[in-house]
Parts: C-alpha cells; sequence; structure tokens
C-alpha cells in the first residue's frame, strides 16, 4: 500500500509540471511532425524513394595509347553484358574514362558518382586461377556508393564462381561457366518490399516508432532526476524517518515514473494515429508489450547510472549521452546505410524495439515479430539484473 501511495504521488508531481508535460507530451509530438513533414520525400507514399541513378567512371589499364577509351571494348568476363541489362542500367549510368586520375578528378568536382579501376591483366589473371582484384573508389554521396558497390560486387562474386570452375574442372569448365556468367540476368538487382504483403511504411510511420521508442527512454531520465533531487533536497531523510522503507521508496518512484512513461506511450501511438493518420498494426497486444520492456530498460538504465554516478549532473548526461548514440546507432534520427554502424546498432535497445514496431506497422504475423520482442526481453534481463546488482552494492540512501 505506501509503494502505491509514492507511486500515485510521483505520477501527480509529474503531470502537474508543465515543463515535464510539454517534453513528454508535446515535444514528441512537435518532433514527429517536423521530422515526418521534412523527410517524407525519402518515404514518398508508403514506399521508398526511388534511388537516383549513379553516374560510375569505369578506368580499364590498357597498353593502347593514352586517352584512347576504345579499350573498355575488350572488357571482357561478361562485364559489359551485365552492365548493358536493364535493370542495372536503371541504377548506374556507366562512363569509360582513360585514366585513374580523370575519374578522381571527377568525383572530386562531383561530376561522377562512383569510379572503378580495373587492371590490365585481370582477365587474363581470373582465367589463370591467379588473385586478381578491382579498385572500387566511392565518392560523395553515401547511397549511390552503396548501391554501386552491392552491383559490383554482384559481378565479382559470379566472378569468382568463374575462377573457382577453373580451379576445379580445368579448361573444360570455362565455357560452361562463362556461359552462364555472359547470361547473367535481372536477378541481381530486384526492388522488393521489406514484407509479403507488399506494403512500406511511411516517413511518419519510421518517425512516430523512433520517436516513441526515444521517448519512452528519457522516461527514465525522470525517474534518475526524481531519485536524485530526494537526496540533494535532504527530503530522504525525512521519508527515512516514516515507516516506510528504503526500497519501497525506490520503487514506488520506479513505479510512479514508469506510469508516466505510460501514459506518454498512449498519447504518442493515439495522437499519431488520429493527427498523422499513423498505422500502428493490428497486433496492439505485442505493440503494448514493446512499449512496456523499452520503459523497464529505461528504469533499469536509469538506476544503474544514478546509483553508481558520484552527482545527479553527472547521472543526467550520461544517460542522455546514452539515448543519443543507441538512438543514432539505429538509425532512429535517420535509416544509415553504413554496415559498420548497423552492426553497432544491434547492441542497442532501440534496434530492437524499432525493428519490431516497424514491422508490426508492415502488417506481418506474430511469429516474425517475436525474435525482435525476445532480443529486446533479453536486453531487459540483462539491464534488470545489472540494476539489482548496483542496488545491492551501492543502496539508495545518503
Amino acid at each position: 500500500m505506501k509503494l502505491f501511495t509514492i507511486a500515485w504521488f510521483e505520477l501527480r508531481t509529474l503531470t502537474r509540471t508543465r515543463v515535464v508535460l510539454l517534453n513528454l507530451f508535446l515535444l514528441p509530438m512537435v518532433l514527429i511532425f517536423i521530422l515526418g513533414s521534412a523527410l517524407t520525400g525519402n518515404f514518398a507514399d508508403g514506399t521508398e524513394a526511388s534511388i537516383e541513378t549513379a553516374r560510375v567512371m569505369i578506368v580499364e589499364a590498357t597498353s593502347q595509347p593514352e586517352g584512347n577509351a576504345a579499350g573498355s571494348n575488350g572488357i571482357g568476363l561478361g562485364l559489359k553484358e551485365f552492365l548493358g541489362s536493364p535493370l542495372v542500367g536503371q541504377r548506374l549510368q556507366i562512363e569509360y574514362i582513360a585514366s585513374r586520375e580523370e575519374a578522381v578528378e571527377a568525383l572530386t568536382q562531383r561530376e561522377a558518382d562512383y569510379a572503378v579501376v580495373i587492371p590490365q591483366d585481370f582477365e587474363q589473371r581470373v582465367l589463370a586461377g591467379m588473385e586478381a582484384h578491382w579498385e572500387l573508389i566511392p565518392g560523395k554521396d553515401s547511397m549511390k556508393n552503396h548501391v554501386a558497390e552491392i552491383i559490383f560486387q554482384a559481378y565479382l562474386d559470379e566472378v569468382n564462381r568463374v575462377q573457382a570452375a577453373i580451379i576445379a574442372l580445368g579448361p573444360n569448365g570455362l565455357r560452361e561457366a562463362m556461359g552462364t556468367a555472359i547470361a547473367l540476368d535481372s536477378t541481381y538487382v530486384e526492388t522488393a518490399s521489406l514484407n509479403d504483403q507488399g506494403k512500406m511504411y511511411s516517413a511518419f510511420q519510421y518517425y512516430a516508432a523512433s520517436m516513441l521508442i526515444m521517448f519512452l527512454l528519457y522516461s527514465g531520465l525522470t525517474a534518475s532526476i526524481s531519485l536524485s533531487e530526494e537526496k540533494r533536497n535532504k527530503t530522504l531523510y525525512r521519508l527515512n524517518a516514516m515507516p516506510v522503507s528504503t526500497l519501497e521508496i525506490f520503487t514506488g518512484k520506479i513505479a510512479g515514473n514508469s506510469l508516466v512513461a505510460a501514459l506518454q506511450a498512449a498519447v504518442i501511438i493515439s495522437g499519431t494515429s488520429l493527427l498523422y493518420g499513423v498505422d500502428w498494426g493490428n497486433h496492439l497486444g505485442l505493440l503494448i508489450l514493446i512499449c512496456g520492456l523499452v520503459v523497464m530498460a529505461s528504469m533499469m538504465l536509469a538506476v544503474i547510472i544514478t546509483l553508481l554516478a558520484k552527482s545527479s549532473a553527472v547521472a543526467r548526461s550520461v544517460v542522455v549521452t546514452i539515448i543519443v548514440v543507441m538512438t543514432f546507432l539505429s538509425g532512429g534520427f535517420q535509416p544509415l546505410p553504413i554496415e559498420l554502424v548497423q552492426r553497432l546498432g544491434e547492441f542497442t535497445v532501440n534496434h530492437w524495439a524499432l525493428q519490431g514496431t516497424l514491422r508490426l506497422m508492415l502488417g506481418v504475423g506474430p511469429a516474425e515479430v517475436m525474435p525482435y520482442i525476445l532480443m529486446l526481453g533479453l536486453c531487459c534481463g540483462l539491464l534488470l539484473i545489472a540494476g539489482i546488482v548496483s542496488y545491492r552494492k551501492v543502496g539508495y540512501h545518503e
């Protein structure tokens, strides 16, 4: 009973504070509107925006006189046929030039988006089963770099298959392997949706999900401030003098802030649905479960940092920094095509919560969402254990 009294008091205190109401309820709605409106071109009409064609410079080192780009006509191993396929042509605009220096200059001046330098003896080395490589020079547009790299990597994978056939079967296997390489079809470049229903999330859906998760994580910051303020204002002494245990005080504050976070989630979900037309999917129970796990992770993160930090200012700074970094790594501010960042994002709470929520929005079945929920639950479990250990080791006292 005492625990619920403390939780109810915490809830009333937070909901009566004008700054808290603005930060927790109004600010996320405004941010979702700004981001969804400003970046809707990247998610046009609920589908991904078409990728602009990348202009690619191909430099084939050749013994022909300098300035004669006709050497490109000698490129073998099915490269010309591959680049000439219709779907590759939609993504890449190919131009053959004579030297690497011209390609670098074109990239510097933004006259090209990507460059490929093919050694003169590339084909001979492949056919001889020797090590061979290209030089791939990215430009300044990360998305176009990513698209070009994927396409050329698809071709190089096929070349590796040809080389493996030559090594394994000898000259007799060359004809069959080369026939397949020249007949490369459009399966190497295919535009597809993220789910079987063919649905794609809109900008408002994406940022509604990412901002919901980020602000639910910020709810732990209010818990951290509340716990620290009791110590700073010396009111924890008075609470300890009452017939209530320190654990009940501590748990009541966490419970009260969790209730505020639950109310915040309800406002964001219902508000974006009514005002912005955001479709949160048909599995409300799974969405509530994801929100509950995020709130739990937020509270445990705040508990760990608050108990271990030397001051309330340090605790707040660390909590804010961790939330911002996790949101960035998970693509919460903008989807990131960089593979390393995506890998790092998998170690964050935001990643699993965001991916699970987006799939609910796409209307997938519970079986496809559960792996993300289970990983999110694992993160929460680890944070819960760390929080319990921190409390038992440090405690909540002055």
